[in-house]
Parts: structure tokens; sequence; C-alpha cells
């Protein structure tokens, strides 16, 4: 079984959340990914239970923020009508299919 999200390969959904988190804390607050993050991270969304919802109008970019709440770092879309919205890394990878399934 494999898990392929932005053009990169993952052998378990474990790696593929250690890359996510790999990319969530080397980004800084604020920083909108660009390049291969920009597509893992958009990929992995695409697999959250709610994707319609969280992609609303469409994903205009992704960025990284600290959510006071929660006292976590979190990926925020902005949507192109210019709402924001945080959302789960482990709903994304829990709802992940092996390729070919």
């Amino acid at each position: 079984m494999s898990y392929s999200l932005g053009g990169l390969a993952f052998a378990t959904k474990q790696k593929v959340a250690n890359h996510a988190s790999a990319v969530l804390n080397r980004a800084s607050l604020g920083e909108v990914l660009r390049g291969s993050d920009e597509s893992f991270v958009r990929d992995l969304l695409a697999h959250h239970p709610e994707a319609d919802r969280k992609h609303g109008a469409g994903v205009f970019w992704i960025t990284v923020a600290l959510i006071p709440e929660w006292g976590t770092r979190n990926f925020l879309v902005l949507r192109e009508d210019g709402s924001i919205d945080n959302w789960s890394i482990k709903k994304c990878i829990n709802n992940l299919r092996p390729e070919g399934h």
C-alpha cells in the first residue's frame, strides 16, 4: 500500500502524518505555502471528510497560524471569497485511501 500526495509517495499513513507535521512546523506563522509543500497540503486537504465545505468557493492560499483557543499550530485555508477556515490533519489522514483503492 502507498499514498501519493503532492507528487510524493508515502508507504504508511504515519509517514504522511510525519511529513504533514514537518511542513506545519517548518513554515513560519503567516507564511503562505508554496511549491512542494503547497502541493502536498492541497492534496491532503482534498481528503478531509468535509473537503467540499473546506474548499468553499475555491482555495486562494494555505498558511500556518497559531490557534489561540487550542494553543496549536494549524493550517488555515483562505478561500477565494475571502473567508478563512482551519482544518484537521488527522481527519484528512484518517480518510486517506491507498493508491488504487
